[in-house]
């Protein structure tokens, strides 16, 4: 977030605003918890000013309303995932991939903010629910990298294009769906090592498809 920015063109907080910055992210992980817990309709902004030691009209004086606390604190894990890690989604082909299991043991070692997802991601798709846009978006924004990535790994032009797109849906979804699993049972399953050999194995099967196009 901008307040822990290491840009050296960065121009420094003044007293005030790092105090405001520090103020924000006691909110974000305070609503991190009371939303895991409670989920999006039950956790109430009075429920998390008082975690932070605040009132309500204090916690808006940093965030407007519940749902821009939502999209913050959303875009906040999204970017934690994207760099944790020593490699990072964003390099593409292999990397990517490798990156999807990285990913998932940084979730398994922060169980707070997977238990906000899962519980975000479950109620999401309920009418009306405001994190709907963002995980529809979301999956929309993962199918496509994964699936460039794919196709970069498999280095294939014959290989189908609507197997890839599959392929790419099918390991969000195993990521995705492995989480209800270790929130549930901490310690029943390695999420890492089930993404790994779910990216493994797919990418074999179409690897092993692929070879079959001119048959």
């Amino acid at each position: 977030m901008s307040s822990t920015s290491t840009d050296p063109t960065a121009v420094p907080l003044g007293p005030r605003a790092r105090r405001s910055a520090l103020r924000r992210t006691e909110i974000l992980e305070s609503a991190a918890r009371t939303i895991g817990k409670h989920g999006y309709a039950g956790a109430t902004l009075a429920a998390i000013a008082e975690d932070v030691g605040i009132s309500a009209p204090s916690l808006l004086h940093h965030f407007r309303n519940k749902e821009s606390l939502l999209t913050e604190l959303l875009g906040h894990r999204d970017e934690i995932s994207r760099h944790d890690g020593t490699t990072s989604f964003d390099e593409g082909g292999q990397a990517l991939l490798d990156h999807l299991g990285e990913t998932a043991e940084s979730n398994s070692r922060d169980s707070g903010l997977t238990q906000l997802y899962a519980v975000l991601l479950g109620e999401s798709i309920t009418e009306g629910h405001p994190a709907q846009n963002y995980f529809r978006d979301r999956f929309r924004g993962l199918r496509a990298p994964v699936r460039d990535a794919l196709l970069t790994a498999v280095a294939d032009p014959s290989v189908s294009e609507d197997d890839v797109l599959e392929t790419a849906a099918a390991i969000v979804a195993v990521m995705d769906g492995v989480q209800y699993q270790f929130l549930l049972e901490p310690g029943s399953v390695d999420m890492a090592a089930v993404t790994r050999r779910t990216v493994r194995a797919l990418l074999a099967d179409l690897r092993s498809h692929s070879g079959r196009q001119g048959d």
